[in-house]
């Protein structure tokens, strides 16, 4: 029995027993309460830990698959040579690359800095290589990086861009009629509106040891990604869910539209649930996920129709926990139930587009921290992100 499905049946089970305990009696005593609240910690654990797990057989799926990839090359040597890779997508370009982040332009042979050009930027930086022929960038691999934790941009729309791009977006289809012989046909036009993609910048400076740069058992690759994966990655998921549109990406949030108050400031009900999964064309129900946070499902687990929690856990591999038969995407960057807040959206959060610029850059700074002995890596990374289509996605507004 793989680990994932075996730490799945043991949160089935910790659910299971504390819906027996739910049951139990019409009123909770303290002790019951306590037992309950610490099953459904356990539960969240076990799927913080599975999601994990299944994050790391994914990773290494794909190296084995990768390995086997290499293993045929090596076998097809009379096979036809590709076109060399040139400018900042060559082997040339990549080593000269890493030479200057591990020594500095100092480091640097005059035939590598003339390869260097190719990638400048008019803040000293250099756009990030490839990391190998016909291989990701260094950027795919950050973004690659973030925690599964945070889990939106796996909903969402990706796109690559070379910088401000304008969308047109279909606001009206126009209606079809029964038409008479011999009548003219009603015309019924098609209005667009135009949405405006600009990358926003993010940026993240990390001191590192002149020491650790010089040591050539460190996978600069890896370690880079991960450092700055992480970094960026709980700054672009709050945007991408709460953002405002100043200076960043305006998040699906306040992208959404309003479905419903709910009549408390603090209290979801199963009604209002269902009025706002309802509330959504038939289309995007289909494609449906609902977003919120942590707190917010813990209130939500609790609820029940016709004497039935309406949480579903998922008891199978790879599988969400469902709501009204659609998957749950937990998000603590959602708001909370207060008032005047929206805590709860549903919707298609693939009409929600992430447009990144095409390449990333990263500069190092030599004297900035030269005293402690350090080098600084900045990494600028532009992004922007919207809600393509308000009606797509809607929320439940607190009273």
């Amino acid at each position: 029995m793989s680990q994932a499905k075996e730490m799945r049946e043991q949160r089935c089970k910790l659910v299971a027993d504390a819906r027996k305990i739910m049951d139990s009696a019409e009123t909770l005593d303290a002790e019951q309460r306590q037992q309950v609240d610490t099953m459904l910690n356990d539960s969240d654990t076990l799927k913080a830990d599975i999601d994990r797990v299944e994050s790391i057989e994914a990773e290494e799926r794909k190296l084995k698959e990768s390995a086997g990839k290499v293993a045929e090359l090596a076998l097809a040597e009379t096979a036809p040579q590709e076109e060399r890779a040139t400018g900042i997508k060559s082997k040339e370009y990549r080593d000269a690359f890493w030479r200057y982040i591990c020594d500095g332009k100092d480091g640097l042979s005059q035939e590598q800095r003339a390869v260097m050009v190719e990638g400048t930027n008019t803040t000293g930086g250099y756009a990030a290589p490839m990391f190998d022929d016909g291989q990701a960038q260094l950027q795919d691999m950050i973004i690659e990086t973030m925690s599964p934790a945070h889990n939106f941009l796996s909903y969402a729309t990706q796109i690559t861009i070379g910088g401000e791009i304008t969308v047109p977006v279909q606001n009206a289809i126009g209606d079809a009629t029964w038409t008479a012989e011999n009548a003219d046909a009603t015309e019924a036009n098609t209005t667009f509106t135009q949405l405006k993609f600009q990358p926003w910048k993010a940026t993240r400076i990390v001191q590192i040891s002149r020491e650790l740069l010089s040591d050539s058992y460190v996978d600069m690759q890896s370690f880079m990604a991960g450092m700055f994966g992480r970094s960026f990655d709980i700054l672009l998921n709050s945007a991408f869910v709460n953002g405002d549109g100043s200076s960043k990406p305006t998040g699906v949030t306040d992208g959404s539209a309003e479905a419903l108050t709910a009549a408390s400031a603090t209290v979801i009900t199963f009604d209002e649930l269902q009025s706002l999964f309802y509330s959504l064309k038939e289309s995007y129900r289909a494609n449906g996920t609902w977003l919120f946070n942590s707190t917010t499902a813990a209130e939500i687990r609790g609820l029940k129709a016709d004497g039935r929690y309406i949480w579903e856990p998922s008891g199978q591999l790879g599988q969400p926990d469902l709501l009204l038969g659609r998957p749950v995407a937990i998000n603590d960057d959602c708001e909370d139930t207060a008032t005047g807040l929206k805590p709860i959206l549903f919707g298609d959060l693939s009409y929600y587009w992430v447009t990144w610029r095409e390449y990333m850059d990263f500069q190092r700074l030599d004297e900035l921290y030269a005293v402690a002995g350090n080098v600084g890596l900045r990494a600028e990374l532009r992004v922007d992100g919207q809600l393509t289509s308000s009606e797509a996605v809607k929320h439940i507004i607190m009273a």
